[in-house]
């Protein structure tokens, strides 16, 4: 099976620690976390996440795109994540990049470099202006 870039990011964002994994985008979201994850599974068109105490699976064919979006978080945070969608408007999984000013315990702290390195490092591998893009939301 032939992986679109936008699948082929979801796959590679799976098998790094320490993320956030939000199912869904409208009425109902499920927040998750990146302890235990297994490697990842494209199997009968649907590729499988799964972790210690979660799992989905998400139709492969339905992520068409993927946005890199810096966004306005709590107070003066912000967060760091990718967007895959079907389409442009259709919000299906959201994947957090651990934040680079809050340690493992939510404390604030100064700027972790490594932890902005690590987005930006997917975000210039990945965009292409054509089905991954970058959105500045803050």
């Amino acid at each position: 099976m032939t992986m679109n870039n936008a699948t082929a990011l979801l796959m590679e964002l799976a098998r790094m620690n320490d993320m956030i994994w939000v199912i869904g985008g409208r009425s109902v979201v499920s927040e998750n976390n990146s302890e235990g994850m297994l490697e990842p599974e494209i199997e009968n068109g649907y590729i499988s996440l799964e972790a210690n105490n979660w799992h989905c699976h998400i139709a492969s064919d339905d992520v068409t795109n993927a946005q890199f979006v810096h966004a306005q978080s709590h107070e003066d945070l912000v967060s760091y994540y990718v967007r895959f969608s079907k389409g442009y408007d259709q919000t299906l999984v959201r994947c957090y990049f651990p934040n680079p000013r809050l340690d493992n315990n939510l404390n604030r702290v100064e700027l972790q470099q490594e932890r902005l390195d690590a987005f930006n490092e997917k975000k210039e591998m990945y965009i292409n202006d054509d089905d991954i893009v970058f959105v500045d939301r803050t």
